[in-house]
Order: structure tokens, then sequence, then C-alpha cells
């Protein structure tokens, strides 16, 4: 009787043991991809309306020629009790009929030990038939930092470069002020 008794609590131990791991789990993945969706909207949401900021100031009219604009977002690059959640913005530009438009791309990563979550997100944060040129400064390009111009006036009106430019700054280089934009009031 006892040898059965053993069998029926240690299966009974065993089946507690899988169902809290899984549980754990489980709510521990929920959770990640709750928090990763909201750190996406947060990123697309302060990302467009820093834009809609910069190009607010340029077309002031006592703004004249050029100025940057260092884009403030929500910063997330330090690990918190073992988790890190970093997030990368890679601007390029598209055209649509004689209007230009520029996109961002937000990768948002989640990682706590072995689990690990990414949402994607593309959000228009720019478009104009009439633009100012738009530069920005410390992309990220194979371990290298570099200035790349993202939207030019010329290219509404003629053919676009043959290479689409992009910019990438990551969640580390915004906590540090290098995601700065360029605007040129030709």
């Amino acid at each position: 009787m006892n040898v059965l008794a053993f069998v029926i609590t240690t299966v009974a131990l065993l089946a507690l043991v899988i169902f809290f791991t899984w549980y754990t789990n489980y709510y521990t993945t929920v959770n990640m991809l709750n928090t990763v969706s909201y750190v996406s909207s947060l990123v697309s949401s302060a990302l467009t309306h820093e834009f809609e900021n910069a190009i607010a100031i340029a077309s002031m009219g006592d703004v004249v020629g050029s100025f940057n604009y260092t884009l403030l977002l929500p910063t997330s690059a330090v690990p918190v009790q073992g988790v890190a959640l970093n997030y990368s913005i890679t601007l390029y530009p598209r055209k649509q009929s004689n209007t230009l438009l520029l996109y961002a791309n937000i990768t948002v990563t989640m990682s706590m030990g072995p689990l690990s979550r990414s949402e994607n997100a593309t959000v228009l944060v720019y478009s104009s038939a009439q633009p100012y040129e738009i530069t920005a400064y410390n992309c990220k390009n194979n371990n290298s930092l570099v200035t790349v111009t993202l939207v030019n006036p010329d290219w509404a009106s003629q053919v676009s470069p043959k290479s689409v430019p992009t910019c990438t700054w990551t969640s580390a280089q915004v906590q540090l002020g290098d995601a700065v934009i360029g605007i040129s009031k030709g």
C-alpha cells in the first residue's frame, strides 16, 4: 500500500510541478507580449509626435536656413531585474505619385533569460509634396555612425535615388541623445 501511495503522490506532485511551470511560462510570455506591445505603441506615438514638432518648427515663418532636432523618445535600454527591453528604429523614404513619404520601422525586443519576444511596427512619420530636406545623424551602418539624407526636395519632381537611404538608431543611441535629425528649408 505504501508503494501505491508513493506512486500516486509522486505523479500528483509531478503533475503539479508541470502545471506550475507551464502557467509561469504562459504568464511571463503574455506579460512580455503586453509590455512589448505597449512600448512599441509608446515609441511609435512619440516618434510621430517628435517629427510633427520638428516640421511645425520648420514651417514657422521666423525659422530660416536649417536646424538640428534631437528626438526625445522613451528610453529603456537598461536591464531591470533580469529583463532587457530594447528597440531599434529604421527610417526610410518612399515616393508615391509626387509625394515623398518617410516611414519608420520600429522593432521592440524584450528578453528575460531564454525567453525573448519581439514586435515590429511601421509608422508614417512625414509626408509632403514639397518636402524639407531631412538629414539623419549618427545612423548605425556596419558598426560605424554615418549621416544620411532621408528626404530631399529634388526627389519629389525627379527620380528618387537608386539606393534607398536608411537610418537605424537603437534605444541606447536615443538614450544618449544621438538620434538627431537636421531640417533644411531650401
